[in-house]
């Protein structure tokens, strides 16, 4: 059994480790609504942008022409996203995991190329003999994000016209609960027009916008602003499925602390318990043999 002192210095480990735990599991649920407000507002530009490509194409008289299966050509390129932080479960080897299952199914009979975001991802998927032509720190905060965009939009750039790339993915986690995530697929490239005339929405007011510049400047600005914004809202939907699981491990955590933390309670207050009968008993002997 173990002694009266060394019962009290592990009680005072798990204390100092619960105090951890717990300010982890704060900062967690922090920074997961943080990374949630910013989803919020990003899914009204998105809106937006989209809104307003859908007004410009109608303005020029597109219409609508159903998208057809065709074989790719070009090779394909997969952005995953993933997390250089731990305590977050599974959240690497899950979005690991999915990224192989789409690569497989999506290049047959053609090439692939795997940009990563995070270094443990890229770790992971070179364990898969996948070659990855580029990989990016994920930041710490919402404002590294916008400079984390504009590198991948250069990064892409370069790699589409060296690689003949055809179609690009992101690939990522995203919050399905409070604690919970589900991976997701974003085709980011090529951008296909018909989703927005199939998939018409009416315009919020009366007053259709009205633009000074060509049409095709207006779409190319428009589409510059819906691949930046895909890219920014997949980080940062990624960043908040990353604290939703964060959050679940530093919850789980902190219930089996406390459970150590009342198990190594009671043994000590038993072995207390059991010190101090002992010397009453020694006391007893004392006193008895004194008595004789």
């Amino acid at each position: 059994m173990a002694t009266l002192e060394s019962l009290v210095r592990k009680i005072k480990s798990v204390e100092d480790l619960q105090s951890i735990v717990r300010t982890m599991k704060a900062m967690a649920a922090a920074n997961l609504r943080q990374y949630e407000r910013a989803v919020e507002s990003l899914k009204d530009y998105h809106h937006t942008v989209e809104l307003g490509l859908q007004i410009v194409l109608r303005q020029n008289g597109a219409k609508s022409t159903q998208k057809h299966s065709h074989r790719k050509k070009g090779s394909l390129l997969v952005v995953v996203i993933g997390t250089d932080y731990g305590f977050a479960g599974q959240f690497n080897e899950e979005i690991i995991q999915y990224a192989l299952s789409v690569i497989n199914l999506e290049t047959q009979g053609i090439g692939s190329h795997v940009i990563t975001v995070g270094g443990q991802v890229a770790t992971g998927l070179n364990k898969y003999q996948r070659k990855i032509v580029a990989s990016f720190p994920l930041p710490s905060s919402l404002a590294g994000v916008n400079p984390l965009v504009q590198y991948l939009l250069l990064e892409i750039e370069r790699i589409k016209e060296a690689k003949d790339v055809e179609e690009v993915l992101l690939l990522f986690n995203r919050p399905s609960t409070s604690t919970t995530y589900i991976q997701q697929k974003v085709r980011l490239l090529p951008v296909h027009f018909d989703d927005f005339l199939v998939d018409a929405r009416e315009w919020p007011s009366r007053s259709i916008p009205m633009y000074n510049i060509s049409h095709e400047q207006m779409v190319q600005a428009l589409v510059r602003e819906y691949i930046y914004v895909n890219i920014f809202r997949s980080i940062a939907l990624s960043m908040a499925g990353e604290n939703a699981s964060r959050l679940a491990a530093m919850h789980a955590a902190v219930k089996k602390i406390d459970e150590v933390s009342e198990n190594l309670t009671m043994e000590y207050r038993q072995s207390r318990q059991n010190s101090i009968t002992g010397e009453l008993l020694d006391i007893i002997s004392g006193f008895e043999a004194l008595a004789q």
